[in-house]
């Protein structure tokens, strides 16, 4: 196992559960090349459980909490636990937000690598977002964003169809009606030099859910070293679950 995905951070786990930590950069399944590693795998490799199922996605440039389900007996229950769960993810958008906060709601179909904003035939997909930073000077702002579903790429696609697309978004990143020179790297938007990074700025940073005990756990999974540049000043703390307006 190469070092750079080895020692995977749990950040909760009982008997039947738990939360770790999935680096950028690594699938979470099995793709259709057999020799690529990926994250579930590799995780139930480093703690020798007989059976491990993921039971949330996240993209291959996303990091952060990903839910599992130690038990086959638990499936049910872990699905339940996912879907009244409040799940909260950090990004970094280029461009400067205007709003404190707004809330994105549109009707999302699945295409080939990419998701597609239809009025009949998809899928309700609803993001609230808060704003926790703008920088002018480097045209980026920090904010928090809350899944009400959980549709495919449904974050990257609500914030690149407002104007702001997520930082080193290479799908949604660039605007279909963008000229060449605005597609070439350290393209500007508004005449500012737009952020660089290497992977999307996009980190499934906490979730807040009961098990059938009733109490609430929250779980907060601090962000990776590649964000400490966007975050100067804003604090990361269980506060950030009480940011947001919708139930």
């Amino acid at each position: 196992m190469p070092k750079e995905h080895s020692n995977f951070r749990i950040f909760y786990q009982t008997d039947s559960f738990l939360f770790a930590e999935k680096p950028a950069g690594i699938p979470v399944h099995a793709t259709k090349d057999s020799k690529r590693e990926n994250f579930s795998d590799l995780l139930q490799n480093q703690l020798g459980l007989p059976f491990l199922r993921t039971v949330n996605r996240l993209d291959l440039d996303t990091s952060g909490l990903v839910f599992f389900c130690k038990n086959p007996e638990k499936n049910k229950e872990a699905d339940q636990i996912l879907k009244s769960s409040i799940k909260i993810y950090l990004c970094v958008a280029e461009g400067i937000v205007p709003e404190d906060r707004f809330t994105e709601t549109c009707y999302l179909k699945d295409g080939n690598k990419r998701v597609k904003k239809v009025f009949s035939g998809g899928d309700k997909a609803v993001t609230e977002f808060v704003v926790l930073k703008r920088n002018p000077k480097e045209n980026y702002s920090v904010l928090l964003a809350k899944l009400h579903t959980g549709r495919r790429h449904q974050i990257r696609f609500h914030l690149s169809e407002k104007g702001y697309p997520i930082v080193g978004d290479s799908v949604y990143g660039i605007s279909d009606k963008s000229t060449l020179d605005d597609q070439r790297p350290n393209s500007k938007r508004n005449g500012k030099k737009n952020p660089q990074s290497k992977r999307s700025q996009l980190h499934a940073l906490g979730v807040s859910f009961s098990e059938k005990d009733g109490l609430e756990e929250r779980i907060l999974c601090p962000p990776p070293i590649d964000f400490k540049r966007f975050l100067d000043g804003v604090l990361i703390d269980l506060t950030l679950f009480s940011k947001f307006s919708i139930k």
